[in-house]
């Protein structure tokens, strides 16, 4: 079972993760100065959200259970199929991006290729080894990642220009409006706190994880945006393919601490290889519950190889980056709805039952 602390070290990483990539450059693309007014309002709209949720779930039922429940199993098979294809879309592309990333920034003479494969066979060794394994490692490694991403935004103070985040509201308050949808994807992984409801050592575990997962990880990605923006001035902060690393290539302490950058990939490489494990234990759990299977360790390889086949479909990484932005513009939408509609109707079936 996983206690209070496991279950928010594994939704702050999730939340913060897509901070890491690609995610801060399609905000400025959308709204440019303006980027942190939208973390802002993104962050108010989930929590609020998350509240709603909230009471909608009270035992430990995920939305799995409560469509059984609420409609037998053919509902539950279809709610299940509905979460297991919102969270590969909103996973799939760290499969194909972050192997990328790792060769464009950390091993320029290694095969792509290699990158990929060695990254496959971790996720999926990681995944089989369990929820609850994951989430141990979970809560020792988030307060280490926690002390880098202190230092991290700290070392860029001297870089620092005020003047960058000016004119206020970027480009406009529409642009703004799109941008804050967009950033709620960032709060999309909270559908993979629904499926862990279960796995909860106490029943309110979950719902003190999510507030605190919400509030850490809105802060920090309020951060980047507030750090990214005022380092880089826009246009310039809409151009760069992974703007972490051009953050991390601002930091030279001296002469002796001149290539920063590859402490802080090795810290969110380790990030992401755990993030990625759990996802796949969670789609590989969602599998099972909508199915009524008994085993879930048989699922991580044909899942994960699936996923890795539509990943590669993108020609190039350009190409894998704009679908993944095209994806966190709408996956928050079915990833908050299918919860608060599941659970909205199983109460209303409960009033009904009650009269």
């Amino acid at each position: 079972m996983l206690t209070k602390k496991q279950l928010s070290s594994v939704m702050i990483n999730a939340i913060v993760l897509k901070m890491i990539m690609t995610f801060p450059r399609n905000i400025f693309m959308i709204c440019a100065n303006s980027a942190w007014m939208a973390g802002i309002a993104a962050t108010a709209v989930s929590f609020g959200l998350f509240c709603l949720i909230k009471r909608l779930y009270c035992a430990k039922s995920n939305v799995i259970d409560i469509s059984y429940k609420l409609g037998g199993v053919m509902l539950r098979t279809i709610t299940g199929l509905c979460v297991f294809l919102v969270l590969s879309l909103n996973f799939i592309s760290i499969l194909r991006i972050f192997p990328e990333i790792i060769h464009l920034v950390l091993l320029q003479k290694t095969y792509v290729e290699f990158i990929t494969a060695a990254f496959v066979i971790t996720v999926i060794y990681g995944s089989w080894c369990g929820i609850e394994a994951i989430a141990r490692v979970h809560q020792i490694f988030i307060p280490i990642a926690g002390v880098v991403f202190a230092s991290f935004i700290i070392m860029l103070l001297p870089d620092i220009k005020g003047g960058n985040l000016l004119p206020i509201f970027g480009n406009g308050a529409i642009s703004l409006i799109k941008g804050s949808l967009s950033v709620m994807s960032i709060f999309s992984d909270l559908l993979m706190l629904n499926i862990l409801i279960p796995f909860a050592k106490d029943p309110d575990d979950w719902k003190g994880a999510g507030n605190k997962s919400i509030i850490i990880g809105g802060v920090c990605a309020i951060l980047i945006f507030l750090a990214y923006g005022m380092c880089y001035a826009y246009p310039a902060s809409s151009e760069f393919i992974v703007p972490i690393y051009q953050l991390e290539r601002l930091i030279n302490l001296s002469d002796f601490f001149s290539r920063l950058e590859t402490v802080f990939q090795f810290i969110w490489s380790i990030s992401i290889l755990l993030y990625s494990s759990m996802y796949l234990a969670v789609l590989g759990e969602t599998w099972r519950e909508s199915f009524g299977l008994h085993h879930v360790k048989p699922l991580c390889a044909p899942i994960t190889i699936a996923l890795v086949g539509v990943a590669l479909l993108p020609d190039s990484l350009n190409d894998a980056i704009f679908w993944d932005g095209a994806i966190n513009r709408w996956v928050y939408i079915p990833a908050f709805a299918i919860p608060v509609i599941i659970g909205a109707l199983f109460h209303v079936k409960q009033f009904k039952a009650t009269r």
